[in-house]
């Protein structure tokens, strides 16, 4: 439900923003959308799109398709680049990133042992983004697409209270557990952008993957168990 809420909320967004992007500029001069000012004070500085330099993080909860109460929750640092292309004569723009993000989960047990799990990948995001100015150095663009991701390196660690440690690295060919874990994957994703000041931009995401992050099955007991990422990220970033 939480996921339907917030597609709905943005797809509200863009309706409001089609309705509402036109306005009068500083000279009293009713102004389209994308012939608003920006931080160049130039009517046209972005016809032709623009660059996104950006930083974020994530509370990425791993959620599994048999019981979603038993999920875990990974810190998630991500930086990213990314240019907008536009499609056409309209504020419509085809947004192309290049991502890379290391994830953690941490867990102490009452024993005092405890346990990590840690994760490095990089995401191409391709969205179709629709940029109103909707005042002088203001513009909302509300976005939506999909990605494919590259899962680069996974590891666990199990330290005991005594500073023992046994690590077992997820993709290397030694991990002989039951889980079978992905290096691609497949998603989607849904939000909203507020650009200030012409430059400086805030925004915040659902993203959730089609594909597993890895798949358990047990012949003897017909187990068939799915785990995917999904959760709301949050950036700041740089528009030039």
């Amino acid at each position: 439900m939480k996921k339907i809420r917030f597609i709905t909320a943005a797809l509200m967004a863009m309706i409001c923003s089609t309705a509402s992007a036109q306005y009068y500029d500083e000279y009293g001069n009713w102004r389209e959308s994308r012939y608003t000012s920006n931080a160049h004070n130039s009517y046209n500085d972005y016809e032709e799109g623009w660059c996104t330099f950006y930083g974020g993080y994530a509370p990425m909860k791993l959620t599994t398709t048999v019981n979603h109460a038993d999920s875990r929750l990974f810190h998630t640092a991500t930086v990213g680049f990314g240019y907008n292309f536009q499609l056409g004569y309209s504020p419509v723009y085809l947004a192309t990133n290049f991502e890379a993000s290391g994830a953690w989960f941490s867990e102490r047990y009452s024993n005092g042992d405890k346990y990590n799990f840690n994760l490095y990948y990089s995401k191409i995001p391709i969205n179709i983004a629709f940029r109103f100015d909707l005042a002088p150095e203001f513009a909302i663009v509300p976005f939506g697409g999909c990605f494919v991701k590259w899962n680069i390196y996974a590891e666990e660690v199990d330290r005991d209270k005594y500073g023992n440690w046994d690590k077992w690295v997820i993709f290397d060919g030694d991990y002989t557990y039951d889980y079978d874990y992905n290096r691609f994957q497949f998603g989607y994703q849904a939000g909203l952008k507020l650009i200030v000041g012409g430059c400086l931009s805030l925004s915040a995401a659902w993203t959730a993957d089609l594909t597993s992050f890895c798949h358990y099955y047990d012949k003897n007991t017909s187990r068939d168990e799915k785990e995917k990422f999904q959760g709301v990220s949050f950036t700041v970033g740089y528009e030039f």
